[in-house]
């Protein structure tokens, strides 16, 4: 693609609708087919679009799995509740807001990273780090305020209610609860932090 002279891209803009075609398609495919059965000529088709349109957005079907199973999260800022407590809920509380497609979608992924090495790097990169690094930094806010101990595991702690969560989705096909999110910040999140 080419720029015209004010640096702005010129061609055809990409439709948003193909977009969301494409990521539909692969939820549907990962729901029905497995991982193994949602290939780029069945997303094709399924979208109704040619392969060129899924290769101009993402490099391989890993990226298009993971960008596929990202459009199903909600995404939200780093809470500021006024409380330790408040905090790690509001941010925990990612965890417990799956629906069923979205926790059978990323079950099915989830499944299949213990044997694609490349899948978990993209995944890690765009599911589960994002939502541990909000954790942290939380923690690492209230560490800094005193409300924290200072050689508290802030990574092991922070990985926690996602580690829960992620066994929730594999095992049992759902997401946690939020009464259950709210019990592993309670007995098990906040005790490791004081």
């Amino acid at each position: 693609m080419g720029a015209d002279e004010a640096g702005r891209a010129v061609g055809r803009p990409r439709d948003p609708g193909v977009e969301a075609a494409i990521l539909s398609a692969v939820q549907d495919l990962l729901i029905e087919d497995g991982y193994d059965g949602t290939t780029i000529a069945a997303v094709a088709e399924r979208a109704r679009c040619g392969r060129s349109a899924i290769y101009r957005r993402w490099e391989n079907k890993a990226e298009l799995v993971v960008a596929a199973v990202r459009a199903l999260q909600i995404t939200t800022e780093a809470p500021d509740t006024g409380t330790l407590r408040g905090d790690l809920l509001a941010a925990a509380l990612h965890f417990a807001n799956a629906d069923e497609r979205t926790a059978t979608v990323l079950a099915g992924i989830l499944s299949e990273m213990g044997r694609d090495v490349e899948l978990r790097t993209v995944a890690y990169r765009v599911i589960g780090g994002p939502p541990v690094a909000m954790l942290t930094a939380v923690i690492e806010r209230w560490m800094e305020r005193g409300e924290v101990r200072a050689d508290a595991p802030v990574a092991l702690i922070a990985g926690i209610v996602p580690t829960a969560a992620f066994g929730s989705v594999s095992l049992r096909r759902r997401a946690l609860e939020p009464e259950a999110v709210a019990e592993l910040i309670d007995q098990v999140v906040l005790p490791a932090l004081r």
